[in-house]
């Protein structure tokens, strides 16, 4: 039971269990309760005297904790409200590609990759929040169900997907402008099995760590941050990677365009 300050776990009849003082009291002492057949007793010795604390310190603590609630309120709303409009538009423009002959090619393959990894992210972001935050006492008591826990797992990965799928634009844009023939089908195929493969790796790595090492709440606590590092080194590799390939471009394109015999079509396509 979560009663605004403590959270009680579950208790035999006639128990007494005691819980810390809550932090923002600055004591170390402890808060007492009886476990009867009609639920919990109010504390043995009240907050004041157990905790030491004055009512206006107490006033003060809540003022700021409200405040606190309110901005991440409106930080959990904005992105909300960014999601569902990355959902939506990429939606229509997976349809739009699945649906438009066309526009079958292998670099539209690659979009349509990149665009579900976008939707995946989106989906299951709602799925974690709608678990995180429907219940503030699970929220206190740190009972969350393994469900919260596979679910923020899918997350983080359909991030990891998104810089994967990222960094085979980069790839396929270096190969397209630095070599004449290539196997575009063979290159697809192998975009899929590493875009998709690659991120599974590292996020049952980390998954493992988590299990292990901070299997606390919904594993969205960051107490060992090396164990968010697992996740932080592939992206910061990716966008390495994929600055290297713009870069890449770049002076291929600007070698193109300083030669003499350039024809006019070519320098404007490369311009």
């Amino acid at each position: 039971m979560w009663d605004e300050l403590n959270c009680w776990p579950p208790a035999s009849l006639g128990e007494t269990v005691s819980q810390p003082c809550p932090e923002f009291f600055s004591s170390e002492a402890k808060v007492h309760r009886n476990c009867t057949a009609i639920g919990w007793t109010d504390p043995l010795v009240p907050h004041e005297d157990a905790c030491g604390y004055t009512f206006n310190e107490t006033l003060h603590f809540l003022g700021e904790s409200s405040d606190s609630h309110l901005y991440f309120s409106y930080v959990k709303t904005m992105y909300t409200v960014g999601y569902a409009l990355s959902l939506i538009s990429l939606s229509i423009a997976v349809t739009i590609f699945c649906l438009l002959r066309k526009l079958h090619c292998t670099r539209n393959h690659i979009h349509i990759q990149l665009f579900v990894s976008f939707i995946l992210r989106a989906i299951f972001i709602f799925i974690r929040d709608s678990l995180l935050f429907h219940n503030e006492e699970l929220y206190h008591c740190d009972a969350y169900p393994v469900v919260c826990k596979v679910v923020l797992m899918f997350s983080n990965y359909s991030i990891l997907a998104n810089y994967s799928w990222l960094l085979a634009e980069g790839h396929f844009l270096f190969t397209l402008v630095s070599r004449s023939f290539f196997s575009l089908k063979k290159h697809l195929a192998w975009y899929i099995v590493l875009s998709w493969g690659l991120p599974l790796i590292v996020i049952i790595s980390w998954g493992c760590a988590k299990f292990f090492y901070e299997d606390e709440g919904c594993w969205e606590t960051r107490r060992h941050e090396w164990i968010w590092w697992i996740l932080r080194v592939p992206v910061l590799l990716t966008i390495s990677m994929n600055l290297v390939f713009f870069l890449g471009i770049l002076r291929i394109l600007v070698n193109k365009l300083r030669m003499p015999d350039a024809q006019r079509n070519e320098f404007s396509q490369y311009k």
